[in-house]
């Protein structure tokens, strides 16, 4: 069972968690009894974007530069241009130079952090509904 501890630590040294959590408690305590929200839309749709960055294997690489509207294409990549775009990247990835940064770029942290707010947004509504609107279950 991962406590928060782990969170706490987390928000310690990526204060920008703190806003996450605090978005995390503001969409808890706000559902109502006679609401539905979906823990897992919540998640998908709002936490999960905003956590990415900032723990986890994604953790360190900076942001891509934005693309222009109507520049976009499919392109089909091989198994050798994917290796070296990923080795050049790893390039300007910033150094992990403490443990507690070490610790943060792990699927552990990830698990420590996410599993801790997913079960938070999870108890405010287990499994009553997809999204967040009225609800037409009995107030309690």
């Amino acid at each position: 069972m991962q406590t928060t501890t782990d969170l706490d630590r987390a928000v310690t040294a990526e204060p920008r968690l703190q806003a996450v959590v605090n978005i995390v408690t503001a969409l808890t305590a706000l559902v109502r009894p006679s609401d539905t929200m979906c823990g897992g839309c919540v998640w998908d749709e709002i936490v999960k974007p905003l956590v990415l960055p900032l723990v986890g294997w994604e953790r360190g690489y900076p942001p891509k530069a934005a693309p222009d509207p109507g520049n976009f294409a499919w392109q089909l990549i091989s198994g050798a241009d994917w290796f070296a775009e990923s080795a050049a990247a790893e390039k300007t990835r910033t150094p992990a130079t403490t443990d507690t940064e070490k610790w943060l770029r792990t699927s552990d942290a990830w698990d420590a952090i996410c599993g801790e707010l997913i079960r938070r947004l999870d108890d405010a509504d287990p499994g009553n509904g997809h999204g967040v609107h009225k609800s037409r279950k009995t107030p309690r």
